[in-house]
């Protein structure tokens, strides 16, 4: 009986599904209360380089991103030491970009607007998926959605209450239900709690004929059941029930918002994959006449260098997984062939170009904090992440601190406790966190005085601990104060008295003293030094290298194009302005170079000489002339 109940109800809720799916379609611009048509024109006039919120947004984006994801993976890695692994989205909300937004429209077309951003720099399609999924745009449709159940739900208990006999006014009242006006709940003082807000989207819902359907089914249920419950609770078991059937609706409303915004949002094209295409149908074509490879894989070859030279999206997941695979294999393939021929020069060549791509290649200022950092929307995000996050390197030592050093000073008192010595005319040191040493000399001194075998066993345990509890500790400052020189080595002015004041607020005595002297005593470095895959040309350089290599281990005379390729795009890392890879998912940032070891250029050179003495007929000449 109960499951035919349950499933009749269900079958009525169908309805107010339908119907609200429905009215999304026919009223696009009306949504809850929600103008979509403003929406969605705020939105398209934040894609014009005059909208300040555009010029916000891409400043931040295109120069303190970079920095901050730089200087947080320099300080404490690039493993999101946090709950969850954070993503472009998340490091987007550091904007805060629902500041100075009036309205639901204007924040909505934020929140779709930097999911837009989250998509080109991830080089994803912009999609209702995607949407969704971006946290700024999740937490502004759940807290709306928040106010949109609620305020449907205080509706639908006034008008629960009118239709029970209470005593109300309500602004919009369908003629339909009027009727099913009855006093039920007697002279029960109800006190309304409905005070207008999205009346103009309750009113749209509440006109449609499957809606009132639907909700005088649910009262003329509910007044049958009167008798067996108070006023009060019939009231609010009757709003329970609408609630119910409204709040996966609302829900629902998410796809369609997101398609919307998709919808009106300018494309982008990208026909870099098309290439592939045409290498298919030229190789198939050309080998179906000519029965030959060789013109086909001359121009493939070709074309890739010249795109691995000049166009490669060194941003691009796929771009990145294609092309560190092709330079994975071709360098492992070249070493291992070139080891089993004996070829010793080009296995040297081969390692060498392998041990290139991590060597400290760069040297730049542009990527220590400037003083100007302190007011990047990110500064805080930065100093959470390297001081605060319960997951950070650094919490995690100071947790390991606090609880060996609060273990310490438990166990000594309880061996004074268990030895009879009163605590009090024992010197403060020997309960400072760093009086291991002390603490040990005197449960030393304690094996002298005292003769039960139970204590002697307990002071000698606390010796033995407590040693390693001193080492442990020892090892934590030292990793601490190492890790507080690496960020001060880069840091700013005011990070550096952040860095201060973490300390004199976590620490005390010598340990305090200890770090305090490690932050203060380490100087800002004069530049950063960046190893070879950071620098687009320099890594460019290296993935045609090992093409060469591969090409040349296969006896292909087509190695020359890579070859030729390799020393062009090394010549111009001898340019001052370089572009330096930061993460996925965040843009490429341009910095000037004070200095850099050309090794890219070195190996070219190398490689390509020794490639014409042994394949270039004229240099072969010449030597015999």
């Amino acid at each position: 009986m109960h499951v035919a109940k349950y499933f009749e109800r269900l079958h009525k809720f169908s309805y107010l599904l339908i119907t609200i799916t429905f009215l999304i379609s026919v009223f696009p611009s009306l949504v809850f209360g929600l103008d979509m048509t403003k929406a969605q024109e705020i939105y398209k006039s934040y894609f014009s380089p005059s909208s300040d919120f555009h010029q916000f947004v891409i400043s931040h984006i295109k120069s303190d991103l970079p920095l901050y994801r730089f200087l947080k993976i320099y300080m404490v890695g690039s493993t999101e030491k946090t709950e969850t692994t954070k993503k472009t989205g998340d490091y987007l909300e550091a904007l805060k970009p629902m500041e100075g937004a009036n309205s639901d429209e204007e924040r909505l077309a934020r929140a779709v607007y930097l999911s837009y951003w989250e998509s080109k720099l991830n080089n994803r399609s912009f999609d209702k998926e995607l949407v969704k999924s971006s946290p700024i745009f999740n937490s502004f449709f759940n807290e709306y959605q928040i106010r949109l159940v609620d305020a449907f739900g205080n509706y639908a208990q006034d008008l629960a209450a009118y239709l029970f006999g209470a005593d109300i006014n309500l602004a919009y009242i369908p003629e339909e239900l009027k009727k099913l006006r009855t006093n039920v709940i007697g002279d029960y003082k109800y006190t309304p709690v409905y005070t207008g807000e999205e009346m103009q989207a309750i009113t749209l819902i509440m006109r449609e004929p499957e809606v009132l359907k639907t909700l005088e089914e649910i009262i003329l249920e509910a007044a049958k059941s009167a008798k067996n419950s108070g006023p009060e609770m019939l009231i609010l078991r009757t709003r329970g029930t609408i609630f119910r059937s409204t709040y996966a609706l609302i829900a629902g409303i998410k796809d369609e918002i997101a398609r919307k915004f998709v919808m009106i949002t300018p494309k982008e094209l990208n026909l870099a994959w098309i290439r592939w295409v045409v290498y298919m149908i030229a190789f198939f074509i050309w080998f179906y006449f000519f029965k030959d490879i060789r013109v086909p894989l001359l121009l493939i070859i070709a074309s890739e260098t010249v795109y691995i030279g000049a166009f490669m999206n060194i941003q691009s997941t796929s771009d990145g997984m294609i092309y560190g695979i092709v330079m994975t294999i071709a360098l492992l393939f070249s070493m291992f062939y070139f080891l089993f021929k004996k070829q010793f020069t080009l296995f040297w060549i081969s390692l060498a170009t392998a041990l290139v791509v991590f060597l400290p290649s760069f040297a730049t200022k542009d990527l220590l904090m400037p003083e100007t950092f302190g007011e990047s929307p990110f500064y805080n995000s930065l100093i959470s992440e390297v001081l605060q996050e319960p997951l950070s390197i650094v919490q995690k030592r100071l947790k390991d601190y606090n609880t060996t050093v609060n273990e310490s000073i438990e166990k000594f008192n309880i061996l004074l406790n268990d030895a009879g010595v009163d605590t009090f005319n024992l010197s403060e040191e020997y309960f400072a966190p760093e009086g291991f040493e002390k603490r040990i000399e005197y449960a030393k001194s304690l094996l002298g005085k005292v003769t039960d075998k139970a204590l002697v066993k307990e002071a000698n345990d606390f010796v033995y601990f407590e040693t390693k509890r001193y080492e442990k500790v020892e090892k934590i400052i030292a990793e601490l104060e190492k890790d507080f020189r690496r960020f001060a080595s880069v840091s700013s002015k005011g990070f550096r008295e952040t860095l201060v004041e973490f300390v004199e607020s976590k620490f005390n005595g010598a340990y305090k003293d200890r770090l305090l002297k490690a932050i203060s005593s380490t100087q800002r470095k004069p530049y950063i030094l960046l190893p070879t895959y950071k620098i687009y040309y320099s890594l460019s350089a290296v993935i045609l290298i090992s093409l060469a290599l591969f090409l040349i281990a296969l006896k292909r005379d087509e190695a020359f194009i890579p070859l030729v390729g390799s020393f062009a795009v090394s010549v111009l890392t001898l340019f001052k302005t370089q572009t330096v890879f930061i993460q996925v998912g965040v843009p490429s940032v341009s910095v000037y170079i004070s200095w850099l070891i050309p090794y890219t250029l070195i190996l070219a050179v190398i490689l390509g000489y020794y490639w014409l003495r042994k394949n270039h007929i004229i240099l072969k000449r010449r030597e015999r002339v």
